[in-house]
């Protein structure tokens, strides 16, 4: 028997692309009294975490330290002081035999010098390994040293910004790089109550942002390496997106404090990045709420009524609809959907060409599956 999805319709029609989108969020609804939830996949999480005392400049955000390509570097915004770091955190020790760090932007300026290299087993206790000459330190661990946390600690007040180019580490188990380097931006003026919910909220953009980017990965296209997230006093919707930068409105997440799902959402439309005007709506909607729902979360918690319910319906309805498709006909149907809106080559007849069925045959059979 096929399951029997249960979630909250919304009912918008949309024409805008993901790029400049401004619909709302629905809210979530509530679960029966006897609704059990599926457990979700767990995220993809980071292998190592990077993070600057000093504030970054423009996209050269401390992830491109550490991505294993040579054409990206981090870039301080301003000259670093005595006792500024910039660090790398392993999701789990590895044990290291030498570590190598070059330094120096694309016209090879801005290299370090008065810094060291340290390592720790546990975060807390450090010991320096190197120190920085012509802009590389160089340190070999012995009998591979167990290692938590990498780190540069400016010994002297630089004259110019900091360029972290790239990070060597030869260890066992080896040390992935960072697929996906990702900052997260958050302006809570006008909310500085909130800001622990907020940062909250980030770090779950942050923990997803690799699963979603590899889901929704396509030839040629590179993820926003920041996001922004402002956060507004106000009751005058939930969440909207434009671009990389994502508006959310306090009064409803201090009213919902658990839909932290809702600013996720919006962090997938950044990933979307759809520019053309002639994506549907309610596909793009659809999209976004099937890897929220289907991937991030448990999936929502209301009966649909098959009597009343159209794919166009966006958001929970269309995230339904393509959870079952992907089921029963084509597990990669809404990667090959996203592809198109992507190129701005979608067209309804493709859901027959990806699953052999048009798209009114088969969100008729799916209504029938809610009916079993």
């Amino acid at each position: 028997m096929a399951r029997i999805f249960v979630l909250a319709a919304a009912t918008f029609l949309m024409a805008l692309s993901a790029a400049t989108w401004a619909a709302e969020t629905p809210p979530p609804a509530p679960p029966p009294a006897a609704y059990v939830p599926p457990i979700p996949p767990p995220p993809l999480v980071p292998p190592v975490a990077a993070e600057c005392s000093v504030p970054t400049s423009g996209n050269h955000v401390p992830g491109c330290a550490y991505d294993g390509k040579a054409d990206t570097y981090f870039l301080s915004a301003r000259p670093p002081k005595t006792g500024d770091t910039f660090t790398l955190t392993l999701a789990e020790p590895a044990a290291i035999k030498r570590i190598e760090v070059r330094t120096g932007d694309a016209d090879g300026k801005n290299v370090l010098g008065g810094a060291v290299l340290e390592t720790s087993a546990d975060g807390n206790e450090f010991g320096k390994v190197a120190a920085f000459a012509s802009g590389a330190a160089k340190a070999a661990l012995a009998a591979g040293k167990p290692v938590k946390v990498i780190r540069i600690r400016f010994t002297a007040d630089a004259v110019g910004p900091a360029a972290v180019r790239e990070f060597t580490i030869d260890a066992q188990p080896p040390v992935p790089v960072i697929k996906y380097p990702l900052e997260v931006r958050l302006d809570v003026s006008e909310v500085p109550d909130s800001k622990d919910w907020c940062e909250k909220a980030a770090k779950a953009v942050e923990r997803w942002y690799p699963t979603f980017c590899d889901y929704l990965a396509g030839d040629g296209f590179t993820p926003s390496k920041v996001i922004t997230i402002t956060f507004k006093n106000d009751n005058k919707g939930i969440a909207a997106t434009g671009g990389d930068n994502i508006t959310c409105h306090m009064g409803w997440f201090k009213a919902h404090p658990d839909d932290i799902g809702a600013v996720v959402h919006e962090s997938i439309h950044v990933i979307q990045a759809y520019h053309s005007r002639s994506n549907p709506g309610w596909l793009v909607e659809g999209i976004d709420d099937y890897l929220r729902w289907w991937i991030y979360e448990s999936p929502p918690k209301r009966r649909l009524d098959p009597n009343r319910i159209k794919y166009t319906d966006s958001y929970q309805t269309t995230g339904a609809f393509l959870a079952w498709a992907v089921r029963t006909c084509d597990k990669d149907l809404v990667k090959k959907l996203n592809a198109a809106c992507r190129k701005g080559e979608y067209k309804d007849e493709l859901f027959k060409a990806f699953t052999g069925k048009d798209l009114d045959a088969l969100f008729e059979e799916f209504k029938k599956s809610l009916a079993k």
